[in-house]
């Protein structure tokens, strides 16, 4: 079955705002969704708050006009996700082709080998230190909440409180072969996947080790 769209959580007028800003680009006046929601402005105001809340809105520059300059409202990354996608099932779909054709040796090595080349294309090369950082950073924009560290204990270590594919890991363990291919490629160094959250760990920790 398809999960449903993360678009219903929110009400019948906020749905419509949604899809005013997903069809307009370069953003939208607060007076543009009063007219196109048949709202006052209070009203688009107080559902604009609640979405930039949510993280599915975010507030632009400012629109010159005839009057008074008008702030722009746009959807973020997080908000176009709102909206139904089935990336989901169609990589479990793939991924199980797979495995059940190749084995499972064979879905590890395809899953390094993506991995790895995510990890040249996504990050730049660095100082090994830097690359960390940056690692961290980028790992962030693709929906992670991970976070960079360096502790007297465990050195560097990159800290991921989510996974964006847990639910295909769970079901296809060597799904987690793309992380750590990714790491290391990225990073040039050898990754210890040290806490693991679909071992029970309430996280994903990466320590990194000597230079490849």
């Amino acid at each position: 079955m398809y999960e449903a769209s993360r678009l219903e959580r929110y009400g019948p007028t906020q749905r419509r705002l949604l899809k005013v800003l997903l069809q307009t680009h370069g953003g939208v006046s607060v007076e543009h969704l009063t007219r196109e929601l048949g709202i006052t402005h209070n009203a688009v105001r107080t559902h604009l708050v609640a979405l930039q809340r949510d993280g599915a809105v975010e507030r632009l520059g400012q629109q010159r006009t005839g009057g008074r300059p008008e702030h722009l409202f746009t959807l973020t990354p997080a908000g176009r996700e709102t909206f139904p996608r089935r990336y989901r099932e169609i990589a479990e779909s793939l991924i199980g082709a797979v495995e059940g054709t190749l084995g499972h040796g064979a879905l590890d090595k395809v899953m390094r080998r993506m991995g790895a080349e995510a990890g040249r294309h996504l990050v730049p090369p660095r100082s090994p230190k830097a690359s960390v950082s940056r690692t961290a950073a980028v790992m962030k924009d693709l929906g992670y909440e991970a976070t960079f560290r360096v502790t007297d204990k465990h050195g560097e270590e990159i800290v991921a409180r989510n996974c964006v594919f847990h639910e295909l890991a769970i079901k296809h363990p060597a799904v987690c072969q793309f992380d750590l291919a990714f790491l290391e490629s990225a990073v040039g160094r050898t990754v210890e996947h040290r806490e693991c959250m679909l071992r029970g760990g309430q996280v994903c920790r990466f320590g990194f080790k000597s230079r490849c």
